[in-house]
């Protein structure tokens, strides 16, 4: 065979190899123009409605301090601290749908709220009448495994109530109108359609925002995605932006033991025996967080300025609720 027929046939090849490999890259550009015009698109859910805050008095936000034995009575320490602000009823009627949001970032029990706080805001709610779950989707590890190291499936147990593992539903998209970094986010249908969201952390130090307390207990709300999302982009803005839509109607801060100096994890655990509790979140983070500084420079730990944390300052200013010390009535009470 003459080899430049053979030359020629190999060329004629290419041609042939070179236009269908261009045929089909103009096919795939098409289909892919088509499919971006025909997909069916997800559906966005709108904003989860927030109420007001209704634990008030003369116009200023109130937040219980209350001081006690945990050993002896710490459901009365709960008990107490939510009775002194107005009580759960405020929130919770006769078949109201109600989410107790513990803060488990891990199965380590200091990252966690003490049980029995967590299971007795869950038993007053359900005296009210509220139809009660504790829901969770935790930043690190598998989040029933947590929730069961940490004691709270057990406490949860011995009431009947149930515990929700969070990434055992399928997520949703929901707008966040309000948003300055964040315009829509994945949250979960129990969280999404319940009546009350009540947010119960442990007052913490963290190392990325500064205090990890009810504000960012709401991350506790979105898929772990978006958490990976948040941390990657401005975390303390997506905080604030988060409890636009994401707003706890209760919060009830575990401070028997707080972890100063370092968070969310290996943190100084310190005695502080005291319940917080407040309608509003921006209050309760701002107290709370007052009261860490406080107790974290009278132990001559390197401390931080509660009246200038981040996350706290921009839910004040999105509207979520007050971090001016005027516009706060703190009810003491030491029992």
């Amino acid at each position: 065979m003459n080899p430049t027929t053979v030359l020629s046939s190999e060329r004629l090849s290419r041609r042939k190899f070179l236009k269908i490999l261009g045929g089909l890259a103009l096919a795939a550009g098409v289909s892919g123009v088509l499919w971006e015009v025909f997909r069916p698109k997800e559906e966005v859910h709108p904003a989860r409605m927030v109420k007001p805050n209704v634990y008030t008095r003369g116009g200023k936000s109130l937040v219980s301090i209350v001081k006690g034995d945990p050993q002896s009575d710490i459901e009365g320490l709960v008990r107490r601290a939510v009775d002194a602000i107005g009580g759960i009823e405020k929130i919770v009627s006769s078949g109201d749908s109600v989410v107790v949001k513990p803060a488990v970032v891990t199965s380590d029990p200091n990252c966690a709220p003490d049980p029995r706080v967590v299971a007795t805001v869950a038993k007053l709610a359900r005296e009210a009448g509220g139809d009660v779950v504790i829901a969770e989707c935790s930043g690190s590890g598998n989040t029933s495994y947590n929730l069961s190291k940490v004691g709270i499936s057990s406490e949860a147990g011995k009431l009947g109530i149930n515990v929700i593992d969070l990434t055992s539903e399928q997520d949703l998209l929901m707008e966040v109108p309000e948003g300055k970094e964040l315009h829509e986010v994945r949250t979960f249908p129990t969280v999404y359609d319940c009546d009350v969201l009540i947010s119960v952390p442990r007052l913490k130090r963290h190392s990325g925002a500064t205090v990890t307390i009810s504000l960012k207990n709401m991350m506790g709300t979105i898929t772990k995605g978006e958490m990976l999302r948040f941390h990657r982009t401005s975390l303390s803005q997506c905080i604030a932006d988060l409890n636009t839509v994401m707003k706890p109607d209760l919060t009830v801060i575990d401070a028997v033991r707080v972890m100063a100096r370092t968070g969310p994890t290996g943190g100084d655990m310190l005695e502080m025996n005291t319940i917080f509790a407040a309608g509003d979140p921006v209050t309760a983070d701002r107290i709370s967080a007052n009261s860490l500084q406080e107790l974290e420079e009278q132990m001559g730990i390197p401390s931080f300025d509660a009246s200038n944390v981040a996350h706290i300052k921009l839910a004040a200013q999105l509207g979520v609720g007050t971090d001016s010390l005027d516009e706060i009535e703190k009810v003491e009470i030491n029992l």
